[in-house]
């Protein structure tokens, strides 16, 4: 006799089955995704004083070359999605001059992007050293390129259009935001706009961001009082401020000195947090003791299930080197691990001390006062 109850049962288990099996690929899938990433790595002050604008002329030729600047440390930018630095002077077109009012060749920025640093802040107390002119070409120059921006603006409507530059890999959205304490007194002409730190605008700023389906928020700062090792009061209140409103990451430029660097991971209802309070100078003709190198910060960011975490952050210790070659003055960033590992190969007795000294005094400060983020010992 046929048994009812045996074939729905039966029935049960066959479809059950068949229910799995057409999960199973998509829980397949959802276990073996591979996260989204993307890298950043920032750098400190790109200066143009006017040594460095004689090192990089060629008189035969009467162009500028400053392609063997970022040489020795491109293999370090190019291995990040993103490689972002603080411009501190103007792309205003000749007369080519540094300090006070600075204006440097185009062929800067063109070394900039050949050596990777795709990413460049504007906002700085240099901004407006060659009025609007050297705002409004400086941006020109950049786009001209392909190097993405943001910090100055054209105009109000430039600003409200740009002024959030959002990078993108795959799922991932970072956002980055530049501002700067001043611009040494001078007035920012009409109708530019230079990202001043005024925190009724950067309170809007972040809450527009955050409208914008961001992954995380990173905001570059130039703040702090130059030639000192520690952040002032003023900077420790801004850092969290900003932090308070929803930034995720703060980076810092303009004392031309390395400064602390903290992490703090997630904690109850906040979220984790990093700031570098000054990543010191990139480039520059600075040469007292601690201003003549810098750090750059390398964070790549980690999507996973839907959220996204800062991961394998830490930083790299640069030094310029400033010397003589067949009688023409030079400037190459090192990157001191590196070089600290090839025995200091290729330089002279006076750089090699410098170049000691600096790391010494960088490793002291950094291992003494840094939480949470530490030095990188791959050289590759």
């Amino acid at each position: 006799m046929y048994d009812v109850k045996n074939r729905n049962r039966s029935m049960k288990i066959l479809y059950t089955f068949f229910v799995i099996l057409s999960l199973l690929p998509e829980a397949l899938c959802q276990v073996s995704a591979v996260p989204d990433t993307m890298t950043l790595i920032f750098m400190g002050d790109i200066m143009g004083h006017d040594t460095q604008i004689e090192s990089a002329y060629d008189s035969i030729s009467d162009t500028y070359n400053y392609e063997s600047v970022f040489g020795k440390v491109s293999p370090l930018l190019k291995r990040a999605d993103f490689a972002i630095a603080n411009l501190e002077c103007t792309l205003a077109g000749k007369p080519y001059t540094g300090y006070p009012r600075f204006s440097s060749p185009d062929e800067l920025a063109s070394a900039c992007i050949n050596s990777g640093i795709n990413v460049l802040m504007t906002a700085n107390n240099h901004s407006c050293d060659r009025g609007k002119t050297g705002i409004i070409r400086t941006l020109n120059v950049l786009e001209f390129l392909g190097i993405k921006h943001t910090g100055t603006f054209r105009d109000g409507t430039d600003r409200d259009s740009s002024n959030l530059l959002i990078l993108t890999k795959g799922n991932l959205r970072a956002g980055l935001l530049n501002y700067t304490y001043g611009t040494n007194g001078l007035p920012v002409p009409s109708p530019t706009v230079v990202n001043l730190t005024d925190t009724t605008f950067m309170k809007k700023d972040i809450e527009n961001a955050l409208a914008a389906h961001l992954d995380k928020l990173l905001v570059m700062l130039h703040w702090g009082q130059e030639y000192q090792s520690q952040p002032t009061k003023q900077q420790e209140m801004l850092a969290e401020f900003l932090f308070a409103h929803g930034v995720d990451a703060i980076i810092g430029s303009h004392p031309h000195v390395i400064q602390p660097m903290e992490y703090l991971p997630a904690e109850g209802e906040l979220q984790e947090r990093l700031v570098v309070y000054s990543l010191g100078n990139f480039v520059s003709n600075q040469r007292k003791r601690k201003t003549d190198g810098g750090a750059m910060v390398e964070i790549t960011l980690t999507k996973n299930g839907g959220q996204t975490a800062l991961q394998n952050y830490g930083y790299h210790l640069t030094w310029v080197h400033k010397f003589t070659l067949d009688g023409s003055l030079k400037f190459e960033v090192l990157p001191c691990l590196q070089v600290e590992k090839n025995g200091f190969t290729g330089l002279d007795e006076f750089s090699r001390k410098k170049m000691k000294l600096f790391l010494e005094d960088s490793r002291n400060l950094l291992e003494k006062n840094n939480r949470g983020i530490f030095e990188l010992t791959e050289t590759k």
